[in-house]
């Protein structure tokens, strides 16, 4: 080992992991210190007629959060200019006020949801059942509008029935109704993980120097371990390492016409045929619904690829193996830096997909170093299992495919995740692709950081499939040459 080298090595590594905690910070730090959260919505179906003075419509709702400030309605004008004063009532148990607002009717936008605040925050009642009480003044019919309801939820396809029960159905003077109104409540919810921030990466950050100066102490005396093998990478086999991956790129474009414009014109063409489908020939309501796809395919196709290619590459190499020693973990990372340089390359037509729908480029996407760190992670143990079981057992690749395909259908790479039952929402997110999708477009979409529980989720699973991937391709890498 190159002690001077490996110093280098050491503090490069040290420094991009502090300048990645501080870009962070610096981001997220609004997310770190309170969450949005609203109130789920239900599809408009038909309308609640219009509400006039002496009306009064209540609903029973639950308070999504531990500071409620605002309410939306969707409403119907009836396409001419109303006149008058709505009167919006948050009551407890007891009937008291805890929040209200008075709207101007002719503020109100036809079908769409519009966001009045309250006079006053609602605190301390967070996932409580309280009463919305809506009335009018000075609106007689004629002059009045009306709000949706609804008892669906629109999916990528379908229109799924909700079961909305009767204690849950609006009321009109005392009059159960057929289904819910279509309202959302706002709010924020107050998170102290700013404060804990630094003493995780802090401490995170001291328990990887600690494990790199045991390993130094290890390497000296002659021991292998993983900083040897980082080292050795870096120094002794890098030139190798970048001759195999220009090898993958010439291999895969031969004979290309267009060669490396694949990496563009691939995710393009296939956002624009699933664009086509899902918005049009299966209505999709998914909001910026283009970056909402092509970002789920840019992303899944990373994965895809790198697991694919990493897949035959004992096996592709058997030649070079049986007659040039070096270590066999080379193969597969060639693959994956191949995958990910390819993966870089479909990131800008997403730039210009969103340059062009006028999303705007906000600090956020910086954010998405760190999902793709937390992905390639996973992709790199993903890519170490399957190379180990592909040289033991061929058919891997061919079960491969159809397990790839039903991995793209468990992920909302095209459809919304609103089409998941509730029931199964909380299985549905333990699925690893979800989670980096779900990342990369809070940032893309939204322009802001996600939950500290994202990250959370990210790297958990970043970390632990990719230390079983390393487990299980260096216990079995010796045996490889047996059966190739």
């Amino acid at each position: 080992m190159d002690k001077e080298k490996t110093r280098k090595i050491l503090l490069i590594f040290a420094a991009a992991y502090w300048g990645l905690v501080v870009l962070i910070y610096a981001i997220a730090s609004p997310q770190f210190h309170y969450s949005a959260a609203t109130s789920n919505t239900l599809s408009p179906v038909s309308v609640v007629d219009e509400i006039v003075d002496g009306d009064v419509v209540r609903q029973r709702i639950v308070l999504p959060a531990d500071n409620v400030d605002a309410i939306e309605l969707m409403s119907v004008t009836y396409g001419r200019e109303n006149h008058g004063t709505m009167n919006i009532r948050v009551l407890n148990a007891d009937s008291e006020t805890l929040g209200q607002c008075a709207v101007d009717i002719s503020q109100l936008t036809a079908g769409a949801y519009t966001r009045f605040s309250l006079d006053a925050p609602i605190q301390g009642y967070r996932d409580e059942i309280v009463t919305l009480e809506i009335t009018t003044q000075g609106c007689d019919y004629g002059n009045a509008v009306g709000l949706y309801k609804g008892n669906t939820v629109t999916t990528g396809r379908f229109d799924m029935v909700k079961n909305v029960e009767e204690q849950d159905r609006f009321t009109m003077n005392g009059t159960v109704g057929d289904g819910m109104l279509c309202i959302k409540l706002n709010g924020i919810n107050r998170l102290n993980f700013y404060r804990q921030y630094w003493f995780i990466t802090g401490g995170i950050f001291v328990a990887c120097a600690a494990v790199c100066v045991y390993w130094w102490h290890k390497a000296l005396r002659g021991y292998n371990n993983p900083l040897v093998m980082v080292s050795t990478l870096f120094i002794r086999y890098g030139f190798l390492m970048r001759q195999l991956v220009a090898r993958d790129f010439k291999t895969k474009y031969k004979r290309s016409m267009l060669g490396m414009a694949w990496s563009f014109l691939n995710p393009l063409l296939t956002m624009s045929v699933q664009y086509v489908v899902f918005s049009t020939l299966f209505k999709s309501n998914v909001e910026n619904y283009r970056i909402y796809l092509l970002s789920g395919i840019v992303f899944f196709n990373f994965f895809n690829e790198a697991v694919s290619m990493c897949m035959t590459s004992i096996t592709g190499n058997a030649s070079l193996i049986k007659k040039v020693y070096m270590p066999k973990y080379i193969y597969p990372l060639s693959r994956i830096i191949s995958s990910l340089i390819n993966f870089g390359l479909a990131l800008i037509p997403l730039i210009l997909v969103m340059i062009f729908t006028g999303t705007p480029l906000r600090p956020s996407m910086l954010l998405l170093i760190y999902v793709i760190l937390c992905q390639l992670g996973f992709v790199t143990g993903m890519g170490l299992l399957l190379t180990t079981s592909m040289t033991f057992f061929q058919d891997t690749q061919f079960l491969w495919g159809v397990v790839s395909m039903m991995w793209m259908y468990l992920t909302p790479v095209f459809y919304p995740e609103s089409i998941i039952p509730q029931n199964m929402l909380t299985v549905y997110h333990m699925n690893p692709l979800y989670q980096y999708l779900t990342f990369a477009r809070v940032c893309i979409i939204d322009g802001v950081s996600p939950a500290p529980t994202a990250y959370l989720w990210c790297i958990v699973s970043s970390i632990v499939v990719l230390l079983i991937g390393i487990l299980v391709f260096k216990k079995q890498q010796d045996k490889f040459v047996l059966n190739i």
